[in-house]
């Protein structure tokens, strides 16, 4: 008798944990489509910063800040469906978009932030909404070079901030030391156009 019991609850316990998983999938999906992950204002009308969004939340945005442009620092791997659709999404916005591969924890290429901060600082590409895939860890490095860069805000001074967009040093200990090893030389070739040269990422790796 027990066993008949079993083997009819099976088809149960399964369909009840499919409708739990679908139910969470989709408070998630909605969240995130009404609410911008890691959402925040950098400097109202010029910059804003997020984790990756979903098209809804990017329309949302893009709508309610006159966003003209995306940067986005690696949230997508390259040639994904999800790369796509962010760029796809882009495009029915009328929205430019920038992409600049780098690693999850902030460090990477100098020159892909180079690259991004000069694209913030043009004013016929502002107001500018930077991303990541959390919006932690390679936004904040941006935002912190931002921060010394266009406003003068001491590199030292700018780390703080990071923590309140989830930015953990201890699980991501990687982050201020890179910002502290690059910060001149972005600056420096940021404000004068020039770039890294080569010798200098082969030794500071």
């Amino acid at each position: 008798m027990s066993s008949r019991r079993t083997f009819k609850l099976g088809p149960i316990l399964l369909v009840a944990s499919l409708v739990v998983m679908g139910a969470w999938a989709a408070r998630f999906n909605l969240r995130d489509n009404a609410i911008p992950r890691n959402f925040g204002v950098v400097e109202e009308s010029k910059l804003y910063r997020s984790g990756r969004l979903t098209p809804a939340a990017t329309s949302a945005l893009v709508k309610a800040h006159g966003i003209k442009t995306i940067i986005d620092l690696g949230a997508y791997e390259p040639g994904s469906v999800q790369e796509r659709l962010a760029q796809q999404t882009a495009e029915a916005l009328g929205v430019n978009r920038f992409r600049f591969q780098l690693n999850g924890d902030g460090t990477g290429d100098p020159m892909h932030y180079v690259s991004a901060l000069r694209l913030i600082a043009k004013p016929e590409l502002q107001p500018v909404l930077i991303h990541c895939a959390a919006g932690a860890q390679r936004t904040s490095a941006c935002v912190m070079f931002y921060r010394d860069i266009e406003q003068g805000t001491p590199i030292d001074k700018t780390y703080s901030e990071a923590f309140d967009f989830k930015h953990d040093d201890t699980r991501n200990p990687e982050l201020k030391p890179y910002v502290q090893q690059w910060s001149e030389r972005i600056k420096r070739a940021v404000k004068l156009g020039g770039a890294i040269e080569q010798g200098e990422l082969d030794t500071k790796k």
